[in-house]
This record gives structure tokens, sequence and C-alpha cells, in this order.
């Protein structure tokens, strides 16, 4: 029976018109088992993409981790401080890193304050309209008479010679004050208003001519004047009501005067962000295991393994950082030199870490500069042996050495190299594969066209044969009375 069928070329073709035989499954089946090579290499490839994808989510999670620890690796960046001030009303206080703990007081006598000019007419006292472009041309100079900026001249023209004109062009000039318009509710209700960004003292001087206004002259009604406070017993003084150089690495916040009262500014260690820097390190750190377990483990009820178990490479990762967490911190000189005497701890089987919080807490409270020199020793120096560094630099290194990127060179990271291998080996397959295709679609049309031949020779053959029995009145007869 003749059959039609569709090559792997895409040539269709028809089978036993003459034979009976179905040609096309022979070929097709001797094909399946020639192309048995390239499924093997098409299924080590797919097992090999399974890798890097493995890889490649280890990575991104030590990645992660790694930019955790970089900001856990300097004092400046790891610790953290609280600042509080006993009547909230008269201060505020923030504190950085730099704060060294203790107890302040702190005293307000008066706050800094900038000075006003408000402008006034000879004649009308205020001005009628504050858009009115009747002030005469010229200029207006401001002065800081303290010498802390030198003169800043303002032009007036036919563009701005209105009260607000002038503000306008007094605050787009640079000088370091602000002007703006007030209405006083009179009659000619509009004064030209300037106010120091500083406590410096200044001076206008105008010169106008033309115009329907009278030249602006401008009377001082509140002086410049300075913070004035005590701190510690120290009386201070200051150009602004926000003092951040009193106490290092703290910023005081002048609300209102408290004299003769007292009240306390104090200055502690932040426990509860070094504890939770140290919990979301565990976490990040457990979520890199929870990732290495999953693609290293066996199931023995599926009977399937990780596509990582047994990969040497996996190895070396999880022994890296493994490492860090026994390693002793070399030269420490506080009471603690691993991660284990903070009660932070490996469990043997998962290999995650767990914290005891209570005894993290105790170190934190009784030992605060020692936990923080076990994390952070060293952090700012270069070129020492990773020893010498705290757990943070040390995990920091020690993760780019795993992930660094690939380039060829000696400090590209292991697990990147083993990407860039995988990568490499996947190519060849492709290669590989597309030349036995080449070669197997060649020997496909080869075994086609052969029965093709064959199937034409049989057809032939009983075509002449069937004339050689009509010809010798031999012929088969369908009808009933042939012989």
């Amino acid at each position: 029976m003749a059959t039609q069928s569709i090559s792997s070329t895409g040539t269709i073709t028809f089978s036993g018109l003459a034979t009976g035989i179905d040609t096309g499954s022979i070929v097709s089946q001797l094909m399946a088992l020639e192309r048995a090579p390239a499924k093997i290499l098409t299924n080590h490839k797919t097992k090999m993409q399974s890798q890097v994808d493995a890889y490649s989510q280890i990575s991104t999670a030590l990645t992660s981790l790694q930019s955790m620890m970089a900001g856990m690796k300097t004092a400046s960046t790891f610790t953290a401080k609280t600042a509080s001030v006993g009547e909230s009303s008269v201060a505020g206080a923030t504190a950085s890193s730099a704060a060294l703990a203790g107890v302040h007081y702190l005293k307000v006598t008066s706050l800094a304050r900038s000075q006003t000019l408000v402008s006034e007419s000879s004649t009308m006292g205020g001005y009628a309209s504050n858009t009115a472009q009747n002030f005469g041309t010229g200029t207006f100079t401001i002065t800081d008479s303290t010498g802390g900026q030198s003169p800043v001249t303002i032009t007036i023209d036919s563009t701005n010679n209105s009260l607000q004109g002038i503000a306008s062009s007094i605050n787009a000039s640079g000088a370091n004050v602000t002007a703006s318009v007030i209405n006083d509710g009179s009659g000619t209700p509009y004064r030209l208003v300037i106010n120091g960004k500083d406590t410096n003292t200044y001076s206008v001087n105008t010169s106008l001519t033309g115009g329907t206004y009278d030249t602006p002259t401008f009377d001082q009604k509140i002086a410049a004047s300075k913070a004035v406070f005590q701190l510690d017993g120290i009386a201070m003084t200051r150009t602004s009501n926000t003092v951040s150089d009193a106490i290092p690495g703290v910023t005081l916040t002048l609300l209102k005067p408290n004299d003769p009262s007292e009240m306390v500014v104090n200055i502690g260690n932040d426990t509860s962000a070094i504890t939770k820097k140290i919990n979301d390190f565990v976490t990040g750190y457990n979520s890199v295991m929870s990732l290495v377990t999953q693609y290293t483990s066996y199931d023995q009820k599926t009977k399937k393994a990780g596509v990582l178990l047994g990969d040497s490479t996996i190895r070396t990762v999880l022994d890296s950082i493994q490492t860090v967490l026994t390693n002793q911190v070399a030269g420490v000189t506080g009471s603690f030199g691993s991660l284990a005497e903070l009660g932070i701890n490996s469990n043997k089987s998962t290999g995650a870490l767990s914290i005891d919080s209570s005894r993290l807490s105790e170190a934190l409270g009784s030992n605060f500069n020692d936990v923080v020199s076990l994390f952070t020793q060293n952090g700012d120096i270069a070129g020492l042996d990773q020893d010498q560094y705290g757990i943070a630099e040390q995990f920091n290194k020690q993760i780019d050495f795993l992930t660094h990127y690939y380039s060829g060179a000696s400090n590209s990271g292991i697990i990147s190299t083993r990407i860039h291998g995988l990568n490499s080996s996947m190519t060849n397959i492709d290669n590989q594969i597309a030349a036995m295709e080449v070669r197997l679609v060649a020997q496909e049309n080869r075994m086609n066209a052969q029965f093709t031949a064959m199937e034409r020779l049989i057809s032939n053959t009983n075509a002449w044969g069937n004339q050689l029995l009509a010809g010798l009145g031999l012929g088969v007869n369908t009808s009933s009375s042939s012989k």
C-alpha cells in the first residue's frame, strides 16, 4: 500500500507505490537511530543550561550579600547613634555614626535672627501699587557691612521698575538676601521688605532718576543677631540656629530660648540599628545557602538530583563562604574574635545561620565597640591579608573571589569562570549538532532517493512483465470468460 510522508528536510515523498513497502517509515526509523548522538548532546546541553541558571542565581544572591557587607565594613557605615533632647520644644538633635556616646547639657539664651529692612517713601510711607512701573531707572546696591559678600548691584530699567519687579531682580541677583512685597493695609500699603539669609548686617543704596514714585529708603526693623547658648557650661554663639560643629557628629537645632533652665542632650549607641544590620546579613547569607542546598540535594523519593550535585565548583563556593564564619579576625583587641562568640552559629546539616538574640543583645549592651570592631576591623585600609580584616570585609573579598566578572585574567571569579566554561561548551555542542545535521540531511535525502529509485525500477519491471505476458496471450482478464 502506498503511503505519503514528509521527511525531516520538508520533502514530500510517496513510498510503496510499487512494492507496498512503507519505505518512508523505514527511513524515518533509520534516521532516528542516526540522530541518537545529537539527542544525547542536546540533553547534555539542557543540563548545562540548568547549571548556568543555577550558578547565575547563586551569583546574584552572593552579589546582594556583598553589597550588604560593603555597607558594614567600616565603623562609619556600620554603626549608628541615637540623639535625644530633654525638651523637644526647645531644641532637636541628630547624631551621625561619628558621634561619641555621652551626655551634654544645653541652655538656649536667644535664637539667631536675620536682619529685616523695610522700604519707606519720603512722602507716602508706602506705595499705592506693587506692579505699577512708576519708579525711576538706575541701580540698587546691596552691601554686606560685615564683608562676607562683595557688594551686589541690581540694574533697574523700564522692564523691572515696579516694587514686584525690583523684588524679583534682587532675588535673582545672587545677593545673600531675599526680597518680597508686603501690604500693610494703609492707603499706600505696599512696601519692599529685604531679609538677610544669615546674621550679617546689610545696607541698601538706591540711585534712581525719573519716575513718579520717589526713591525708597530702607529702615532696619529687626537687627541681625547670633544664636546665644551654653553647652556643658561653655558660652557659645553661632550665626545659625542649626549648630553642627559644637558636638562632633551631632547637629543641634535651636527652637526657642529656655534660659535659665538647662536640658540634657543624650547621645547613645543605636543597638537596634546594628541588630537589624546583623539580622539582614544572616538573612542574606541564608538565601545563598538555600540556593546551594536546592541545587546540590538528592531527593530519595523521586530519585532526582540537583543540577549541581557533585560539581566541584559549588564545593569551592561552599568552602569559601563557610571559612569566613569560623575565621578569627587577626589583631582584633576586643572581647570577640568570631561570629560564634556573638551567638551567630551555623547549622551543621543545612549550613544556615541562626542568631542567639539574647547573646547578641548582651554583647551589644556591654561591649558595643567590640562588636563593631569584629565587623569593621581595618575596613578602610587596603592591601592587608584577608584575616586581618573584620567579618564584613572578609566576606566582601571572598565573594569577589567567587563572582568577579569573567575577563580571562587571573582575577576572574570562580563562578563567572564556570559559567563562561559552560556557555563555551554549549556553543561547541550547537556547532557539533549543526555539523551532524548537515550530514544527516544529506544521508536522509540519499536514502529517500535510493528507495524512490527502487520503487521506480520495480514499477518498470512490473510494466515490462505485464507487456510480455500480454504479448504471449497470457495476460490476466478480469471478465468471467477470460482464461
